[in-house]
Parts: structure tokens; sequence; C-alpha cells
């Protein structure tokens, strides 16, 4: 199992909290609140998302952000998500939610009826109640490699429908946590077994 050295750990606790206090102050009722960072896994590259998205980042929804039929939400989720500015810029293409999850895929799950635990979104998402479309909108977003996740991440918004711009902003503020432009778990001095794990231990099959 990867340790994190203490140091990181503490640094990046400081930095998390910090972030909260100012979305906290910040926010207000149709302001998108993200966690303060996604949580990463050590195998997180990347250079894993330029791969996944040559031709378009395979992406699955799962739930209604809105009351709207199942196949007009999903082209309004894929029509709105954007790569974030330092990722070559790629479209979002339509993956099936079922069947074998091989590869790399973005998930995007809204309404979940509770809170989708780690790895959860990128494992069987008939196991991921859905919640009635409300108020408040929530959101758990996953990069996954087959059934593992690189990152995740979740958030919420007050959204008054498809064409509120926080909705926009909320996909916009998760991607730019769950696709960071580089891994902090891992130092430079790493490089080699970063290599390593993401070459063998860890490629999609």
């Amino acid at each position: 199992m990867n340790r994190i050295p203490l140091r990181h750990r503490i640094r990046a606790l400081s930095a998390a909290g910090g972030l909260l206090v100012l979305a906290g102050c910040a926010a207000g009722a149709g302001t998108p609140v993200t966690d303060a960072a996604a949580t990463l896994s050590p195998a997180y590259d990347p250079a894993s998302v330029w791969r996944a998205a040559r031709d378009g980042l395979p992406t699955v929804v799962h739930g209604n952000p809105f009351a709207l039929p199942r196949e007009q939400a999903e082209r309004l989720v894929l029509s709105t998500l954007r790569m974030p500015g330092w990722h070559r810029p790629a479209g979002f293409v339509a993956a099936p939610d079922a069947g074998e999850r091989r590869g790399y895929r973005l998930v995007v799950v809204f309404n979940p009826a509770r809170p989708v635990g780690h790895g959860g979104a990128c494992r069987d998402l008939r196991e991921i109640a859905l919640g009635p479309s409300a108020a408040t909108t929530r959101l758990h977003a996953a990069f996954c490699a087959s059934e593992r996740p690189l990152s995740h991440i979740s958030g919420r918004a007050a959204l008054t429908g498809p064409d509120d711009p926080a909705f926009r902003r909320l996909l916009a503020q998760a991607l730019e946590q769950l696709l960071p432009r580089r891994n902090h778990l891992i130092e430079d001095d790493d490089l080699p077994r970063r290599r390593w794990i993401g070459a063998f231990r860890l490629a999609p099959s």
C-alpha cells in the first residue's frame, strides 16, 4: 500500500480547509459548491485524460439533473461539459451505463439518494439509487479506469432549470477538481514509480 508522507497530508488538509472556508463565505443561493478538492488515486496521471479523450471522453450520465426525458438530459449534460483549460480540447461522448465497465470513462451521477461511496460510480450504477429532482441538484462525478476510481468529487447547486448558468458552473467546477493538471500525491522524484503504476498495475483492461 502506498503511504503518503505526513507533511504532504498536512499540506493537503490545510489547503482543503482554506478552500472550504472560502467556499462557505462566498457561496450564495445559486452558487455551486463542490468538495474543496477531488479525492485522487496515486495512479491518477493527467496523461491518462489525454489518452481517454482522443476521440471524445466516454461519459456515462446516471440520473437526471432536471425533470427532463432521459435522452434529452444526457444530451444537455454532454453539451454542457467542458474540458479544463490545461488539457487538450476534447468533446464528451455518450457511453453505455450497462455491460462491461472497461477502459477510461467519466461518470456523472445526479441526485443520488445517498452519498456515493469511494469507487461506487465506477462499478455497477444500478446499485446507486436515485432521488427525485429537487431545488438543490446534487452531483457526484468520477474519472474511472475500468472499475477503479482515479479521482472522484461531489457537489451541489440550487438550480432553476437547464438554462441556469449555475449548472454550467457546477459542471466546470467539478471537472477542474476531478481532472487536475498534476497529482500532488506524487512528487517529481517519484516519477519512475508513477510510470510503473500507470503502465502496469492500474492500466485499464
